[in-house]
């Protein structure tokens, strides 16, 4: 049998160390996003744009929502963009879908799809790419032939940006 003597506690002081070093700040330095879920009708001419909307706001940190439809970067540096969109058409034709800058399309984003009548088509992607300070970000769409595109229920146009650096 053993027997514990709980009578005597030991107090142990244990000296601190020096401070270590700072590490990177953590989380990220800019970030925004919008999103559209009105279903809606957008009518396209030939081989013209069409902006698509982005009505509500997600958080940000160092951008702005001045331009309708847009995000205002407010940090250069290195951006991740997310976009993705979904559509039907009232008459089979090939949309193409951008993310703009100062609107001027970004090639890695530009993507081209033959619609069908009446069946939902989905365009998203990712990219990375460098943006200046001041310079805006959104969304538009052409088609080869005049049409309806329609924005259906529920989330049908998201684009996010959030800065790697």
């Amino acid at each position: 049998m053993i027997i514990i003597n709980t009578n005597y506690l030991l107090n142990f002081t244990i000296p601190q160390g020096p401070t270590g070093p700072t590490g990177p700040a953590s989380g990220l330095s800019a970030y925004g996003g919008k999103y559209n879920t009105t279903s809606q009708t957008l009518n396209l001419g030939i081989g013209t744009q069409t902006q698509l909307p982005l009505s509500v706001n997600m958080p940000n940190l160092n951008t702005s929502y001045t331009q309708t439809n847009s995000i205002t970067i407010n940090q250069t540096g290195t951006y991740e963009i997310n976009y993705y969109m979904s559509i039907s058409a009232a008459l089979a034709t090939t949309v193409t879908f951008s993310v703009r800058q100062n609107g001027t399309n970004i090639p890695s984003t530009t993507i081209s799809k033959a619609l069908t009548v009446g069946t939902n088509t989905t365009y998203n992607g990712s990219t990375i790419v460098n943006i200046t300070s001041g310079n805006t970000i959104d969304m538009a769409i052409s088609a080869l032939l005049a049409v309806g595109i329609t924005l259906g229920n529920g989330v049908n146009a998201s684009l996010s940006i959030k800065k790697l650096n």
